[in-house]
């Protein structure tokens, strides 16, 4: 059974527009277990590909083999804070002349200041309470 064009190209919007981040490579830092797997969801059904790690240093080292378009922190980690990260591939940056987008997200806002994230490198910072296409459209908006 042979398709008409106009049925392709329709079906072909739909399938892009169900998995936006197809073929997106991200480097997702999160040490909180229950956020991690949400946000690992939210993502793969996007269609993205996902690199989970807890800490910082495993960022750092992830970095290299995943080579993402992408990298989503949360500010707060375990070892090292997400400014002291998104500064140490800021400067890594210098030298192999390639930007990585960032966003920085975390659940306590009173405590961390916008402002200190986006001097520190990242290019958007979400509260933890967003919305699903919140995070896709600023991954779209980096991308």
């Amino acid at each position: 059974m042979q398709s008409h064009p106009a049925q392709s190209k329709a079906f072909t919007k739909q399938a892009s527009l169900a998995e936006p981040l197809r073929g997106v490579r991200v480097l997702l830092v999160e040490d909180e277990l229950d956020v991690a797997t949400l946000l690992l969801f939210i993502l793969t059904e996007a269609g993205a590909e996902v690199a989970w790690v807890a800490q910082s240093a495993d960022a750092l080292i992830c970095l290299q083999d995943v080579h993402p378009h992408i990298l989503i922190s949360n500010v707060k980690l375990p070892d090292y804070d997400g400014d002291w990260l998104i500064q140490a591939i800021r400067a890594t940056e210098l030298d192999n002349h390639h930007h990585l987008p960032a966003i920085a997200i975390t659940s306590h806002t009173r405590d961390i200041a916008e402002q200190r994230m986006l001097d520190a490198g990242f290019e958007r910072f979400l509260p933890k309470t967003f919305e699903p296409d919140q995070l896709i459209a600023a991954i779209l908006e980096l991308l």
